[in-house]
């Protein structure tokens, strides 16, 4: 059974329970235009609840009480065993203020059912990924490290900081770190900042920008990288990547991944607040 058919019956019941008592009047704009999955949000729904963050649905999508406004497309499944899936999903994020275009960002994961593999890329995407868009729409981040820019012209009446905000780094290797340490340790700077001239163009804009970092190195050297942007592939990075992977100490198999967003603020995170 499909997890869409498995959680669809109950989609109507909570659908009620938690609908807002002032629902909009419209779908917003780029929600209307996907075919998102209601299962699927209601399984998103369900991973957000359990981390005690409060929502409310509007329509076919999902209100966070910060403003963020999430949905989920279904993108493909494929069973590799009888007992071993791979799923594809993709979450559509809208906040009026800081990116009303929507962005969005897929969710890869592996399961002995259908089911637990689509939790388990919702679960991530949660602790991962909007961990780092919360702190994106707050002046002050409170569980990111960020990388702040002083864009302002010298005659601008108005200051401009261009951000990186930082996400927690997806890490595994399947060897101990050796006994001698890196020259420069590992931190969540390491995979923006060694791929960094691949966003040259991007961070001298003013958009509000989500990225996908990804880096690899196989027990034979073998290196692997993907980069996106919004959602879309980013093919300048990808080199950059492979070229930071080819200098990790030898540990086996090891990649890291992190989720990382860049915007605009008129504050600088280093400001005294009041």
């Amino acid at each position: 059974m499909s997890v869409t058919t498995s959680l669809g019956s109950a989609f109507k019941s909570f659908k009620a329970k938690f609908a807002s008592s002032t629902a909009l009047p419209v779908t917003m704009p780029v929600f209307a235009n996907l075919n998102i999955d209601a299962g699927l949000t209601l399984a998103l729904s369900e991973v957000l609840t359990a981390e005690a963050i409060k929502l409310t649905w509007q329509d076919n999508y999902l209100a966070l009480e910060d403003g963020l406004m999430l949905a989920v497309e279904r993108v493909e499944t494929v069973t590799l065993a009888e007992d071993k899936f791979r799923t594809c999903t993709r979450i559509y994020a809208i906040h009026a203020s800081y990116f009303p275009q929507g962005l969005s960002e897929y969710q890869h994961a592996m399961g002995a059912t259908e089911s637990e593999a689509v939790l388990e890329g919702l679960r991530t995407w949660v602790k991962m990924d909007l961990l780092v868009l919360q702190d994106a729409i707050r002046e002050q981040p409170l569980n990111c490290t960020v990388i702040e820019m002083n864009t302002s012209a010298e005659t601008a009446e108005e200051k401009s900081f261009r951000q990186v905000i930082l996400g927690p780094v997806a890490h595994l290797a399947s060897l101990p770190a050796p006994k001698k340490k890196e020259e420069h340790p590992f931190c969540p700077c390491c995979l923006f900042t060694e791929s960094m001239p691949a966003f040259h163009d991007l961070l001298q804009t003013s958009d509000f920008i989500g990225i996908r970092l990804f880096a690899s190195r196989d027990n034979e050297g073998k290196l692997a990288a993907d980069c996106r942007v919004n959602g879309e592939d980013f093919l300048p990075a990808v080199e950059h990547l492979k070229l930071y992977a080819e200098k990790w100490p030898e540990r086996g198999l090891e990649f890291r991944k992190q989720y990382v967003v860049i915007k605009t603020s008129k504050h600088s995170v280093n400001q005294a607040q009041p």
